[in-house]
């Protein structure tokens, strides 16, 4: 694909552990440019999970919580906002948290044909690990634009997954618009574009129809 339209799947593994282990959230097989651009967009992904959540408490995006989740009903509202303070807490706990990040797309295949992957991850359902393809590096760092990935939401999106977000997965802007309420609840893409037209489309004042 190309890079204005990446996919962004999840490879889910099994693996046994007690939750009383942590494993330390680091960088891994970067370079120091990668490193910084991922801790960049690691950080303010969680930044704009942390926003997004206190305006769902503060019950301020239900117009744009219907648009993407085809609800409003306080189950669904409150199950996005634990998930997305979950990456919050999670973003700001780089170097002590549940998540590692790599550099590098380890064992899997970033291109097959016309279908190109940004990252993926991999999680037990309690520690989980983040791993980036080349592609991810060709995104902007942010982007202005709400129908746009740049690395800030592929980030979220990626989290999303380490905290248990876990469904058939639904990718691109307007493709995530048209899912049913269940669907988009399970869907990364959706947490990540909800998420970011939150903080980017309302703060620059988008007309409802741009949805």
């Amino acid at each position: 694909m190309h890079l204005n339209s990446l996919l962004l799947p999840l490879t889910l593994t099994s693996i046994t552990t007690g939750r009383t282990l942590k494993q330390r959230a680091v960088f891994i097989e970067c370079d120091n440019s990668e490193s910084q651009m991922a801790q960049a967009a690691v950080t303010s992904a969680g930044e704009m999970a942390a926003k997004v959540a206190a305006s769902i408490r503060a019950n301020n995006v239900t117009s744009l919580f219907q648009t993407f989740f085809k609800t409003t009903d306080s189950i669904s509202t409150n199950h996005v906002a634990e998930i997305l303070e979950e990456i919050a807490q999670e973003a700001s706990q780089q170097g002590s948290g549940l998540v590692t990040y790599s550099c590098q797309p380890d064992s899997i295949t970033c291109r097959s044909g016309s279908f190109t992957q940004t990252g993926y991850a991999s999680t037990d359902r309690y520690r989980g690990q983040v791993s980036t393809c080349p592609a991810y590096f060709q995104l902007p760092q942010v982007s202005d634009d709400c129908s746009v990935l740049d690395q800030r939401t592929s980030s979220l999106h990626e989290l999303c997954h380490t905290k248990g977000v876990l469904g058939y997965e639904v990718y691109g802007y307007s493709n995530v618009l048209g899912l049913y309420s269940q669907t988009a609840l399970k869907n990364a893409e959706s947490y990540a574009f909800f998420s970011k037209s939150q903080v980017i489309c309302v703060k620059l004042g988008k007309p409802s129809w741009y949805w």
